[in-house]
């Protein structure tokens, strides 16, 4: 019910080929579309623009220490960081920020040795190399044992310039300053500019592909990090994290490739995160190690201690979750759903220009995403997210990809719709793993969702208490366990053709409780991790 205007032509997610060049604002991930022309689903007004520096500085700064009086090259590719840092200032698009200014030598120092680099040619094909593996390793094809060699960085770390590695907290000007720095990469170097998320999802999606080709004890690591050396010897990847243990693996050999000699790629990341906090606390961390200390060596690790908070758009005064008021339906109340999703998207994307009808490639399936900003938020009308066959694993991906959801136009659900309701369970059950930040829109609150022909419980411990019973002989745990498993107060419902099994009934009370918990401040406050 949400109107939109879809875009033209359906955009595939990939990551596959990529431009030596976009406009420096924008957060590039790479959407190729029917023609192969390549658009960015986080668009912002141009930076490069031809129009003289003098012509924008008033006569009474033009001897301000910020600025330089000497005439600065038309195109950001040929400045350098800090005539574009002044360049931006003088023309308002960004503010004088003396932290940021005290990072600008360490990109300058980085430009001047990329002027005089010449990186290393990567050979075109890489022969299939066989390999034993076991327990992950073998589902993914990246773990070796940390005795064997590197397979193209066995010379250890290049000589190339070190990158950067800029940490800090969120909406302090990370992305503006590699943004800045990714417009005036010299033009001899091809440069690749990504959301680390969309970095991921082509890395996986190229390893899925190889091992297609050549079978599962194909070792794709060298072949997807030499690809990615070819298209890019500069690499910017902005809101860089490791979440899981098939990325931390995956990171390990890919970035280790990069960094050798043979390959000499240059990388600057963005994060909220300081490198040795990378992967905190994730499952077989030890393994990651060396790969954080290789990034460290081959980095400059700077943090960026501004206490401004540049994002420009506030947190919405209103709850997260919008129902219509007592004897009203939510078609009677429409133009309000509609702004408190716009409201809330804006505020989750901040303002980037959205995507529609993106393709999600999940294990060579595509599911179509309606309306996104990659790699930070997205829209689904309840029926685009429930009533298509997309299953667990569809949504752990989208919530993996996607740290910020709205979901409009939830109805009223049945005993004729099962499916669409255990779609909707799991796809909460997904969003609170992942963290996910969620604003609706739904036709009652939630507690009132299945009211559809159901009968209610006076209270979850009474339907606890009742199932448990019934369970005692196959499932030992007592009904006060399971209460504060489901840690739900309120009306729970019960009705055995919609909810066939009591996991399916524990399930529902689940997703309640969980429901509860996303909505409340303190869930919203935590940090996002684009």
């Amino acid at each position: 019910m949400i109107s939109r205007h879809r875009s033209a032509s359906l955009l595939r997610l990939s990551s596959s080929r990529f431009v030596a060049q976009k406009s420096l604002s924008q957060r590039a991930f790479h959407l190729v579309t029917s023609s192969n022309k390549i658009s960015s689903a986080r668009a912002a007004p141009s930076l490069c623009s031809t129009t003289p520096l003098r012509q924008y500085i008033p006569n009474n700064q033009l001897e301000n220490k910020f600025y330089s009086t000497e005439k600065v090259p038309t195109k950001a590719s040929e400045r350098d960081p800090l005539q574009q840092y002044d360049y931006l200032v003088s023309v308002g698009r960004i503010r004088n920020d003396p932290y940021q200014r005290n990072i600008i030598s360490s990109l300058q120092t980085l430009h001047a040795e990329l002027r005089a680099y010449t990186p290393p040619v990567i050979p075109e094909d890489v022969e299939p190399t066989p390999k034993k593996s076991e327990g992950l390793s073998s589902l993914f094809g990246f773990l070796s044992s940390s005795k064997s060699k590197r397979d193209y960085g066995s010379e250890g770390p290049g000589t190339q310039p070190k990158g950067i590695y800029l940490y800090g907290d969120v909406g302090c000007g990370k992305t503006m300053l590699m943004d800045m720095f990714y417009s005036t990469i010299p033009p001899h170097l091809t440069k690749k500019r990504i959301h680390f998320h969309a970095f991921m999802q082509d890395v996986h999606k190229r390893n899925f592909q190889l091992h297609q080709k050549h079978g599962r004890d194909y070792d794709t690591a060298p072949a997807i990090a030499s690809a990615i050396a070819r298209e890019a010897n500069v690499l910017c990847f902005d809101e860089f994290q490791v979440t899981d243990v098939a990325d931390a693996m995956i990171l390990r050999r890919i970035i280790d490739i990069l960094l050798s000699a043979s390959h000499g790629s240059v990388i600057f990341m963005t994060s909220n995160r300081a490198p040795d906090q990378l992967y905190k606390d994730g499952v077989q961390r030890a393994s990651f190690i060396p790969c954080i200390e290789l990034i460290k060596h081959q980095s400059h690790v700077i943090y960026l201690k501004s206490p401004t908070d540049y994002r420009k758009i506030d947190r919405p005064s209103q709850g997260t979750y919008f129902f219509p008021p007592t004897g009203k339906d939510l078609k009677d109340v429409l133009p309000q759903a509609e702004a408190h999703a716009d409201r809330w998207f804006n505020y989750f994307s901040q303002g980037k220009k959205p995507e529609f009808d993106v393709e999600l490639h999940i294990w060579g399936r595509p599911v179509t995403i309606p309306k996104c900003v990659v790699g930070v938020a997205a829209q689904f009308t309840f029926q685009e997210l429930c009533c298509r066959a997309l299953s667990a694993a569809d949504y752990l991906e989208i919530t993996r990809n996607f740290p910020c959801i709205v979901i409009t136009d939830i109805p009223l659900l049945s005993v004729r719709e099962r499916d669409v309701t255990r779609r909707f369970i799991t796809f909460l059950d997904a969003a609170y793993e992942s963290g996910t930040k969620m604003a609706v829109t739904a036709e009652r609150p939630f507690e009132h969702l299945f009211t559809d022909e159901i009968p209610k419980y006076e209270d979850t411990a009474n339907i606890v208490k009742e199932v448990a019973s019934k369970t005692a002989s196959t499932a030992p745990e007592t009904a006060e366990k399971k209460g504060k498993e489901l840690d739900f107060e309120g009306d729970l419902l019960e009705n055995n053709e919609l909810f066939s099994g009591d996991e399916e009934r524990f399930a529902f009370a689940r997703a309640l409780s969980r429901l509860k918990q996303m909505a409340s401040k303190e869930w919203h406050e935590r940090e996002i991790h684009y």
